[in-house]
């Protein structure tokens, strides 16, 4: 096993939230046909790279002086791949801090592979029959839109994102009519039974201020994360939301593969970690209040715009290409 498919292992690791049997089933789903460890091998490589700077047990030497690229050594580079993924707003500044290099080395390691700073290239490669669920879901909401001209409005996009810097936090944001539900914060993994809770006990408040025929029409969407297709919370959904919500396996069915049409992907994630990574926050509760100002700095306009004329945007777009991937020709 190379060094480049350690990097994709850790990368893997870090989205399933640290679990180790999760992230073991998801890259083999994602690289069927490399060779797969067992689910402590995901563990190891971490620990290894946390404590002695190096995929390997032997320790780098701490408090070095900032050398060229071409003589950090492939151990470094890799270190600042795998930082950038794992965090992918952050500054090269604030990877060289936290590695011990310059932040112009940083920046010709992210040159030399071809990563842009705040801007890696992380894309989610599509499978055989998604491009096909992609038009099967824009062809529903174009019927629906022929029907209903503001049916976007009813829309509550949701997600969840990873939060690293000097501490981590997951969070969770919706985005409806306009308005951002959240960021209610979360730790360790979202299973199914707390996803279910939160649905429960904590989406009602959040929707308190959303107007009353809004919250009548509301369309619940929601990726294809483990947690969201638990049976306990599918039943919950069918229940509360009959007809009414969007998903992998949900009654209107969402395409997986698909953040490219997510407004919280495209648009809110990025735009929080700018902000919040613009100055590195010192602590977890920093980091937890810088993401809440970023937040209640969003107008509007600026939600409005991202889950409608954005969203309109990309789902054309998605279509002249026949279901692929796109957004390498609308940026």
């Amino acid at each position: 096993m190379n060094n480049s498919e350690k990097v994709d292992m850790l990368f893997v690791y870090w989205e399933c939230e640290k679990n180790s049997r999760q992230a073991a089933r998801a890259y083999v789903e994602r690289y069927p046909n490399r060779e797969h460890p067992s689910h402590s091998y995901f563990h190891k490589l971490e620990r290894n790279l946390r404590n002695t700077g190096s995929f390997s047990n032997t320790r780098v030497i701490a408090n070095q002086q900032p050398r060229q690229v071409n003589a950090l050594g492939e151990d470094i580079e890799l270190q600042v791949l795998a930082y950038v993924r794992a965090n992918p707003r952050v500054s090269t500044r604030h990877v060289g801090f936290e590695i011990g290099i310059s932040h112009n080395a940083v920046h010709k390691i992210l040159k030399k592979h071809k990563f842009h700073p705040y801007r890696p290239d992380l894309v989610q490669h599509l499978r055989q029959g998604d491009a096909e669920r992609r038009i099967m879901f824009i062809s529903w909401l174009v019927t629906q839109l022929e029907d209903n001209p503001i049916i976007l409005n009813y829309i509550l996009w949701t997600d969840e994102s990873k939060f690293t810097n000097n501490g981590g936090t997951n969070v969770w944001c919706g985005l409806i009519g306009g308005k951002l539900l959240g960021p209610y914060f979360y730790d360790g993994t979202l299973n199914g039974r707390r996803y279910l809770e939160f649905l429960i006990n904590e989406l009602p408040i959040m929707l308190d201020d959303i107007p009353l025929a809004t919250r009548n029409n509301l369309i619940l969407q929601q990726d294809g994360a483990p947690a969201h297709n638990a049976i306990v919370v599918k039943n919950y959904l069918n229940e509360h939301f009959e007809n009414r919500w969007i998903g992998t396996n949900g009654i209107i069915k969402w395409p997986p593969r698909s953040p490219d049409l997510t407004p919280l992907y495209y648009f809110l994630w990025g735009h929080l970690k700018t902000v919040v990574y613009a100055n590195p926050p010192t602590n977890l509760i920093d980091l937890k209040q810088k993401i809440i100002v970023a937040c209640n700095q969003l107008t509007e306009g600026q939600i409005s715009s991202a889950t409608n004329k954005e969203f309109l945007r990309r789902t054309e777009a998605c279509l002249n290409y026949n279901g692929e991937q796109f957004e390498q020709f609308i940026r």
